[in-house]
């Protein structure tokens, strides 16, 4: 690993690749330096992000770490003051950085997690930190991807083009079978966030991927938070819409896609008890409340789109995909109005 020749943390000593993540190539890594070990959190950035993506995701995390909650991991600064390293490698800029590593389990995946009653409490209040943290923050940098409100439209447009982008696997087939479904809820979810209240509600930085899989337990308490790549400026209500979706939509058999709502109930309580005694944007309010089952099935979409947009531009297993699609157009079924 020649980046490391830009740190000043010593001996790489040992490494194992973190098979988790969909999106980026991290590592597990042990330098050593001093006679000290040290485990820390590598990351080789996916091709195509850009510069100031990285700059707006790392000044997140600066705040964060600078907040002291929630439980987050720090950058390592190169030699020269940087929180990463770029180079060239053929036609690519690639970008990479390194983070202390954070303690704790990796218990659970975004797909079909099951918290204990404990774990969604200790979720929804670092959820809660997190949205206070970064109540006034101003990133640096910009984040690439639209809001969910622009993002849509460009769902519309992939799904109708499904035909012709078929790989003539059993993913291409349900799609196709199920497009007008989806145009429906995309229709749908566009005429309720072009409604002129959604417009006036709070806006901040968004975690945008906040799910179990991005935590990291240790007992029944989440001990460390991670995976701050997709974060961007976007409504609150939807950041809290899209987790109530992640953390509590059932992936069973023909509950497949339903919400648990005595778990969706108990999460949305810690949060709005944690944010009650929290400075900065404070619970959610009446009319966010209001929207939040709209937010909840904007989360789906979301989803959905990075779904289709994975498997159509990735060499991915077609079966595993499916079971994500599923998913996603299983939730719109049962959630229909």
């Amino acid at each position: 690993m020649e980046v490391l020749g830009h740190y000043d943390l010593g001996e790489l000593a040992e490494f194992e690749r973190n098979e988790r993540g969909f999106v980026n190539t991290s590592f597990a890594i042990q330098t050593l330096a001093g006679g000290v070990m040290t485990k820390r959190f590598f990351r080789k950035y996916k091709v195509g992000v850009k510069e100031e993506e990285l700059l707006f995701e790392h000044s997140v995390v600066e705040r964060l770490v600078a907040h002291g909650s929630p439980p987050v991991a720090r950058i390592a600064r190169t030699r020269d003051g940087k929180s990463f390293v770029m180079r060239t490698e053929g036609d690519d800029r690639v970008f990479y950085a390194i983070f202390d590593y954070l303690p704790g389990d990796d218990r659970y995946t975004w797909v079909a997690p099951r918290c204990t009653r404990s774990e969604l409490v200790s979720a929804a209040q670092v959820l809660a930190q997190f949205h206070s943290a970064v109540s006034n923050l101003k990133p640096a940098g910009q984040r690439a991807e639209a809001r969910i409100a622009d993002l849509l439209p460009l769902l519309s447009l992939y799904v109708e083009e499904c035909l012709s982008r078929s790989k003539g696997a059993a993913f291409d087939t349900y799609l196709c079978k199920h497009q007008a479904l989806i145009q429906e809820g995309i229709t749908r979810m566009l005429g309720v966030l072009n409604e002129p209240e959604v417009g006036k509600l709070p806006q901040l930085v968004v975690h945008c991927d906040y799910h179990p899989g991005n935590l990291k337990f240790e007992g029944e308490q989440v001990s460390g938070l991670f995976d701050f790549d997709w974060s961007k400026i976007d409504t609150r209500c939807f950041d809290v819409g899209l987790a109530l979706w992640y953390f509590t939509a059932a992936w069973e058999g023909e509950r497949d896609g339903e919400l648990r709502i005595d778990e969706l109930e108990t999460f949305l309580e810690a949060y709005q008890k944690a944010q009650s005694s929290l400075p900065g944007i404070g619970p959610l309010g009446e009319t966010e409340l209001k929207y939040l089952p709209d937010m909840i099935a904007a989360g789906n979409l979301y989803v959905l789109n990075w779904t289709i947009q994975d498997y159509y531009h990735k060499e991915v297993d077609p079966q595993e995909y499916l079971v994500f699609l599923r998913h996603g157009v299983n939730f719109i079924k049962k959630y229909r109005k």
